[in-house]
């Protein structure tokens, strides 16, 4: 039987590291990030073999820095991930970013019926929370339409 070959990605000196982060998801957070922010070293492997999630994403960012409203935004695309700042290629701290019950300005409604989609002035409003089973759950606050992730 051939011996299973692993990938290594390389450590980081001072940036971001976002763990656990649901399979083919990755890429969405990438995207979430202005240009300009992503003009570093960025490693991003997708599908990894993980013990506790089975599949998952993983990125590390050099020489980043995220505040509050970028863990929140990031966390709504994936809210088990686990971000470690690190610093001179050791991990500072391990942040796992929380979400607000209401969000505002950052999610957009797929309702094609919301006033949201036809009066573009409005700042979209959310209601967002987990379901019994654990799933997020985002309800626009115009349309009242739910939407799960």
């Amino acid at each position: 039987m051939a011996k299973k070959e692993r990938m290594r990605i390389e450590r980081i000196n001072n940036g971001i590291v976002i763990d656990h982060i649901d399979a083919g998801k990755g890429i969405d957070i990438l995207k979430l990030f202005p240009t300009e922010f992503l003009k570093t070293k960025i490693d991003y492997a997708s599908y990894i073999d993980s013990p506790r999630m089975g599949m998952k994403d993983i990125i590390k960012i050099e020489n980043l820095d995220v505040n509050a409203e970028w863990l929140m935004r990031i966390a709504l695309l994936a809210p088990d991930l686990t971000i470690s700042i690190i610093r001179n290629a050791k991990v500072q701290k391990k942040v796992k970013p929380t979400i607000p019950e209401i969000v505002e300005g950052i999610l957009k409604c797929r309702n094609p019926k919301c006033v949201t989609i036809r009066e573009t002035y409005l700042v979209s409003r959310f209601r967002v929370g987990r379901t019994e089973t654990g799933r997020l759950k985002q309800q626009c606050t115009f349309c009242e339409h739910i939407f799960y992730d």
